[in-house]
């Protein structure tokens, strides 16, 4: 089973979007970012050991809390547009 099967329950487009994450994280500026990312790919760290974990979670919750403030004050269309061009080709 792959390192991040558990996160995405096996979805394959789910999968690479979130490698695509990490990938873009471990070349972030951020230094703390970046060393997570490392470890996630390298299976040194799971995800979900580093979104619990005081130094990497307030790291990565910081940037989540800024979309999310954007995002709840966007329209119902101006979030389909988001998702629409969010989504992997299949």
């Amino acid at each position: 089973m792959d390192y991040l099967d558990d996160i995405t329950a096996g979805e394959e487009n789910r999968t690479l979007a979130l490698r695509r994450v990490l990938d873009q994280l471990a070349h972030s500026e951020n230094p703390l970012l970046r060393e997570m990312a490392t470890a996630v790919q390298h299976g040194q760290l799971t995800l979900r050991k580093a979104a619990t974990s005081p130094t990497y979670g307030t790291e990565l919750a910081a940037p989540f809390q800024t979309f999310w403030n954007v995002y709840q004050r966007m329209t119902p269309e101006a979030r389909d547009d988001l998702a629409s061009r969010s989504r992997l080709p299949e």
